[in-house]
């Protein structure tokens, strides 16, 4: 008797309905999803600790964010089943065979290891993926040195492994028979005619996202995909203004806007249809003799490290965070609620040396057309002041060393100039060697003749918070974050303690303040609370210590600083004279992802993308804001907080706000 023999199905065998290559591509699909998802489980465990929210804004964040990861899938994608057709030849070759399983592994390391780091960055920024992740991506130096420094990736490095290679022995066969496979009939146009029709579904969905289909930030976190999130910051951090945000004629933002930044001592100069705040601002008679100005940045330093000076809580400061911050402020003017315009350097950059409000994507000083953009400096300078910028770090990192030689200072110095660099980060070299190298610098421009403007920025307290071991006590339930802000604020006090004994303290203001908060927190739109910083101008001979509680922003330091100066000039600045503002008065803007908040103490309105202004009620201090109905915030304030950011964005774009510099 013959017996036929059985027909032997290869393993895994595909359907010839599902072809096999598209097959593989929809489980590889399914994987990015099941990452995805991980990560959205673990973020709304982090969340729902933190800040919890209902049961329903989580369901409808999850359902949105399901979506999005299968929308970003199949973006990201069509690449690899591209391939897997298109390179059919070369794969059937022993080198070719090698060379797809080596990419499947390099493919799923990638999503894998964005899996974990998508975890890190909300640790630290409490958000997914978003503009500051583009920033680093840019610098991949300053990145992957950070990372080496920060985080011990012998413990890190094996667990992402592990799961690539657990992935991949799921794939590994699968992907042999794919590659084993011939052509079907017909299997290019069912497999292109399944990816055009997923194309169609996708690209509505991530064109018209992200989506923020409830009122907590961190919630909505949810229901975006953290690849599209970066992607989107990536192809829209130069963003555009009209037609995407709310806007308001010109006719009428422009004469609200001279009203916003009128005070006892200001002219405007600027003719009616023009577009421009230019204004005089008389300051009294010139000065005998012009002050010297020496501005200290302390990275990531915000009002955390002092809210119990703010609040009065406690005055034995030498157990705080910040003993030294704390005894310069009993000598000083301290204003208490001052807010920066963003969460990044170079934000503060923007709204301290130009005095420029917020505008949505990145700053301007990583724009095209800052050149040449109003400043301290320049204006200084028309008084005789020669200025000097000194960096802890590399100045070619975020454009900030152009930056600051398009805005007027006379030189710029960063980490290569230091002469003693004993201790240092991938950022750069520990704030105490800054200090030592501000002084000597300091003292070169002393001995010239003339006022002198210095301005540094500092570099320890930022992760991987690694200083100099000796310099402080290490204190138990403080963890490196703080310790590193501990370092930070000892070689501050060790600077302003070695300046008392030079010649030219005596005749020198020092302006001390925060960039920005050490951390991003809260479930409102803007976490308002985390922009909070201190601000402290220290001249014993010549100011009389106060504590000011007026609401101001970093973009007012410029106007204040000339007015305690006793300069008067002429200004197309959006800041204030803190001194001016009357009970009550003052505002803030800052500028977090897309969004742009402008709030005057009591209200604030969030601008966002597709035209949205969102209402809150406001409490200066670490406070949230929190949700109103639009009916409960006055229509000033949201016409108010078009006006800003709209005739900002469109006096950068149209060289308006660089008149005077300009002029020879």
């Amino acid at each position: 008797m013959l017996l036929t023999p059985r027909r032997e199905i290869a393993p895994f065998q595909t359907p010839d309905r599902i072809p096999p290559r598209l097959g593989f591509w929809l489980l590889c699909l399914g994987i990015f999803m099941v990452l995805s998802a991980a990560v959205r489980l673990t973020l709304t465990i982090w969340i729902a600790l933190d800040t919890p929210d209902s049961f329903l804004s989580f369901a409808v964040a999850w359902l949105v964010g399901l979506a999005d990861d299968a929308a970003t899938a199949v973006l990201l994608g069509l690449p690899f089943l591209l391939g897997l057709y298109l390179l059919i030849r070369v794969f059937r070759w022993r080198t070719g065979k090698a060379l797809a399983h080596l990419l499947l592994v390099g493919l799923l390391g990638l999503a894998v290891f964005a899996a974990v780091a998508e975890l890190f960055f909300w640790d630290e920024y409490n958000s997914r993926f978003n503009g500051i992740a583009v920033y680093y991506l840019i610098f991949p130096k300053e990145v992957l040195g950070n990372i080496r420094e920060s985080f011990d990736l012998r413990i890190y490095l094996p667990a992402i492994a592990a799961i690539v290679l657990a992935i991949y022995a799921v794939l590994r066969r699968r992907l042999n028979h794919v590659l084993e496979t011939p052509l079907q009939s017909g299997e290019w146009r069912r497999s292109a005619a399944v990816a055009a029709a997923a194309t169609l579904l996708a690209l509505p969905f991530l064109l018209g996202g992200p989506y923020e289909p409830v009122i907590a930030r961190t919630t909505n976190e949810l229901a975006v995909n953290g690849m599209h999130s970066i992607l989107n910051a990536f192809l829209t951090n130069d963003s555009k203004y009209d037609g995407i945000y709310p806007g308001i004629d010109e006719a009428e933002a422009i004469p609200l806007l001279r009203d916003m930044v009128r005070q006892d001592n200001t002219t405007n100069l600027a003719t009616p249809g023009e577009r421009s705040l230019r204004r005089h601002i008389d300051n009294g008679p010139m000065p005998a003799k012009k002050l010297n100005v020496v501005l200290v940045l302390e990275e990531s330093f915000g009002s955390v490290y002092f809210e119990d000076v703010f609040e009065d809580r406690q005055r034995d400061y030498r157990n705080t965070v910040s003993p030294n911050w704390h005894r310069i402020a009993e000598d000083s003017l301290l204003f208490t609620n001052i807010y920066a315009t963003g969460d990044r350097t170079v934000r503060a950059l923007e709204a301290i040396f130009t005095s420029f409000p917020p505008i949505p994507g990145i700053s301007t000083a990583r724009r095209n057309g800052s050149e040449g953009m109003n400043s301290l400096p320049f204006l200084l300078r028309q008084f005789g002041y020669r200025s000097t910028f000194l960096y802890g770090g590399p100045t070619s990192f975020d454009n900030m060393g152009y930056f600051w030689r398009s805005i007027g200072f006379d030189r710029v110095l960063g980490q290569s100039d230091i002469a003693d660099r004993g201790f240092k980060t991938i950022w750069g070299v520990a704030d105490e060697y800054m200090f030592k190298e501000a002084l000597a610098r300091i003292d070169d421009m002393a001995a010239e003749p003339g006022p002198f403007f210095f301005a540094c920025l500092t570099v320890s307290n930022h992760r991987p918070f690694r200083y100099p071991d000796g310099r402080i006590p290490q204190r138990p339930g403080l963890g490196f974050k703080e310790q590193a802000a501990a370092y930070a604020d000892w070689s501050l006090g060790q600077f302003i303690d070695a300046a008392r004994d030079k010649p030219w303290f005596d005749d020198t203001v020092f302006v001390l303040i925060g960039d920005h908060g050490p951390k991003v927190w809260g479930a409102a739109q803007i976490p308002v609370q985390g922009f909070r910083v201190p601000l402290v101008i220290y001249a014993p001979k010549h100011l009389k210590p106060a504590r000011n509680p007026v609401l101001g922003s970093s973009m007012d330091v410029a106007p204040t600083l000339l007015g305690l100066l006793g300069l008067s000039y002429d200004s197309p600045f959006f800041g204030i004279d803190l001194h001016r503002v009357p009970p009550g008065g003052g505002r803030i803007a800052m500028a977090h992802n897309f969004d742009v908040a402008v709030g005057d103490g009591r209200n604030a309105v969030i601008l966002t993308p597709k035209g949205a202004t969102r209402p809150y009620a406001m409490q200066p201090g670490p406070f949230q804001l929190q949700p109103v109905p639009a009916e409960t915030v006055p229509a000033l304030i949201m016409k108010q907080a078009a006006a800003q950011t709209q005739t900002a964005h469109r006096m950068f774009y149209a060289r308006q706000y660089h008149e005077l510099s300009e002029k020879p």
